[in-house]
């Protein structure tokens, strides 16, 4: 028994009587065809039954409609909920994702992951990964040009590469800021991993807030979580031991937060009566906390939406050699619930 062979895009241009790049114009709409010689197309295309290979049509147009993503943490809300984003805008845009994750960012290799994707012939490359360890070295070096664009998520600026972020800075100054403002005096930080920029950026927003204010900020304010609800459970309850005088918490993620809620409950501690506390996602949950939490907002689904946006604006420029886009920054916005109640 003989297999029939599948249906070339050299089989659709003779039935039609063109050429092959005249069948590629008219499935790509990369050129103008005539009406008439392009329904002729068509209609030998459905009468052959005839399906466009990918990495075929991709030859032809240099395009493969791939974007290839480096993530990692998608265990937590902030990263799932980006990758969200960018299957969104990619999908609208017609293009697919092909994903890669990393699951030690300080000490996995990158160049194997990223000689995969070029083998992949990816269009491009957004690098949604923590700006930690050795994947920082690797990119800082700029000895290992790339054929394709790459943006890069939650990453310091640096000169030639183009970034994607939320202005964590300026949403730990809301947090605090509005804590101040609703009268506390004593306002302590629990951290995110201080190998990460976020982190770094948060911590740097809460200082800059006190400092506006007049109030020091000093080591004994300062416990680090690693961003899961136990390492806020453990750093509040170290946090009092040597910051008694506490009154407001402001904590770099939510779910640090809850677990720092857990810990003033047992503590029999109040929320906001005796300790007013400020989170940072705005996971949903945090609206179903008791009380419910503060907490800083993150426009995390048009984050990636940006993400691939600004990717596909490199993709699509006639002149790579041009001065790149600039960096974009997010504005995130305070949301205030009963655990940072105004004091009377």
């Amino acid at each position: 028994m003989s297999t029939r062979q599948p249906v070339t895009i050299n089989d659709v241009a003779r039935a039609a009587q063109v050429s092959v790049s005249t069948v590629s114009n008219v499935l790509t709409g990369n050129r103008p065809v005539a009406a008439k010689t392009r329904q002729q197309v068509l209609q030998v295309v459905e009468a052959l039954g005839f399906r466009p290979n990918r990495l075929a049509r991709g030859l032809v147009s240099r395009s493969s409609k791939t974007i290839g993503i480096v993530a990692s943490g998608l265990e937590y809300f902030g990263p799932s909920r980006t990758l969200v984003g960018m299957e969104q805008e990619a999908s609208e845009r017609g293009y697919s994702l092909l994903l890669s994750l990393i699951h030690d960012p300080a000490t996995e290799e990158i160049e194997p992951i990223v000689t995969d994707l070029l083998a992949h012939q990816v269009d491009g490359i957004i690098w949604a990964i923590p700006q930690i360890g050795h994947n920082r070295t690797w990119w800082l070096n700029g000895a290992h040009p790339l054929p394709i664009p790459v943006v890069f998520l939650n990453h310091q600026t640096w000169p030639g590469l183009v970034s994607v972020d939320i202005d964590n800075c300026y949403g730990a100054q809301l947090a605090t800021t509005h804590l101040l403002e609703s009268g506390r005096q004593q306002i302590g930080l629990i951290a995110g991993p201080s190998t990460w920029y976020a982190a770094n950026q948060r911590q740097k927003g809460w200082a800059s807030a006190l400092q506006a204010a007049g109030k020091a900020s000093e080591p004994r304010q300062i416990m680090t979580g690693d961003w899961s609800p136990q390492s806020g459970e453990q750093a509040f309850y170290a946090l009092m031991k040597r910051y008694p005088e506490m009154d407001a918490l402001f904590v770099s993620n939510d779910q640090m937060a809850i677990g720092a809620m857990r810990a003033a409950s047992d503590l029999n501690l109040r929320i906001p009566e005796d300790i007013a506390v400020v989170g940072f996602d705005d996971i949903p949950e945090a609206a179903f906390t008791r009380p419910r939490l503060t907490t800083v907002r993150q426009q995390v689904v048009e984050l990636g939406r940006l993400a691939v946006t600004a990717l596909l604006e490199l993709i699509d420029s006639s002149n790579q050699q041009e001065e790149q886009q600039h960096n974009r920054l997010l504005q995130p916005s305070l949301i205030v619930r009963e655990s940072s109640q105004r004091l009377r």
